[in-house]
């Protein structure tokens, strides 16, 4: 199985016999979840980070097309 350089560099930081103890399936499933930490490209990507009393607040505004199936 090709593994992404993600899934490649978390099995790095295992010990080897544990990293080789997963199944094509289980690393699928690791691949797919680092894939959905990586943001998408968006139009307008805006993120800001402020503070408001003692209260730490941050504000997302993403603006794309929808690429979801209906």
């Amino acid at each position: 199985m090709s593994r992404s350089s993600a899934v490649a560099r978390f099995l790095d930081r295992l010990p080897t016999d544990l990293a080789g103890s997963f199944s094509d399936a289980q690393l699928a499933a690791i691949d797919l979840h680092f894939g959905m930490r990586y943001r998408a490209r968006h139009l307008i990507d805006w993120r800001h980070r402020f503070g408001i009393a003692r209260f730490r607040l941050y504000a997302v505004l993403l603006i794309g097309r929808d690429r979801n199936p209906a």
